[in-house]
């Protein structure tokens, strides 16, 4: 059986950089790879500040990879307006969904 390792290894990598530890004001994060490169789109509550601890915890979990990061940030309140539609009425997803939160309270 074979494994799609670089696929494991930066799902992990990812996860390391980003949700372990997370701010309670991050709201969700998408990605996309092309060719050796992860564009990361992370959105986070207007008003955050964890936006500088970001970029240390991913150049030292994707020290591997060419990577940039494009940070979003929206209001509570726009955030929940669509409650029970899945898709994001505010911005778009990029290809593959890590990580998004139901419900802002």
């Amino acid at each position: 059986m074979e494994y799609n390792t670089q696929y494991l290894d930066i799902k992990y990598a990812l996860i390391n950089a980003f949700l372990i530890d997370a701010d309670k004001t991050l709201l969700d994060i998408s990605y996309d790879i092309e060719n050796e490169k992860i564009q990361i789109q992370i959105i986070l509550l207007a008003g955050s500040d964890w936006s500088s601890t970001i970029k240390e915890k991913a150049t030292r979990w994707l020290r591997n990879w060419q990577f940039e990061i494009n940070i979003l940030f929206i209001t509570k309140e726009n955030f929940n307006e669509n409650i029970g539609d899945w898709s994001p009425k505010y911005y778009k997803w990029l290809k593959y969904l890590l990580f998004s939160k139901a419900k802002v309270v």
